[in-house]
């Protein structure tokens, strides 16, 4: 796979890690938002990841940099910095791309990794980490 693959848009989903089974799926929930990302042949990435409403305009954005590699997977580590009013946000980002399978059936692109809130912001301390999937749109 070339780098230049993880390029598109993206349903961005991260997930509190709490061990415990949960009687409500909405109890994991962290973030929900739009990945936008460009990745060059040199392996730079950039985008952005936009919090909103569904159908809503954008709550809050992020500017993503980063890099990525590929072997037999690719694999990429982000940094996303908020725009104001959110210009505090600093999370780290790092991530690979799933396995696609031969024999699947519509299967779509995925994204899975970790992410670290890497300052304090609006009371909430740095250092919470959550997991990430990120399932790739269509024609986009």
């Amino acid at each position: 796979m070339n780098v230049t693959e993880l390029s598109g848009t993206y349903t961005y989903r991260s997930f509190l890690e709490l061990p415990d089974p949960v009687d409500d799926f909405n109890k994991l929930r962290f973030a929900q938002a739009e990945l936008k990302l460009v990745a060059a042949p040199d392996g730079s990435v950039n985008g952005e990841l936009i919090l909103s409403d569904p159908g809503e305009q954008p709550l809050i954005v992020m500017d993503m940099t980063g890099r990525a590699s590929a072997s037999s997977r690719v694999s990429f580590t982000l940094s996303g910095r908020g725009r104001p009013p959110i210009a505090d946000f600093h999370y780290e980002y790092d991530g690979i791309v799933l396995r696609h399978w031969e024999t699947g059936v519509d299967q779509r692109k995925i994204l899975a990794g970790t992410v670290l809130r890497a300052e304090p912001h609006g009371g909430a301390p740095a250092g919470q980490t959550a997991s990430f999937l990120a399932v790739r749109r269509d024609g986009v």
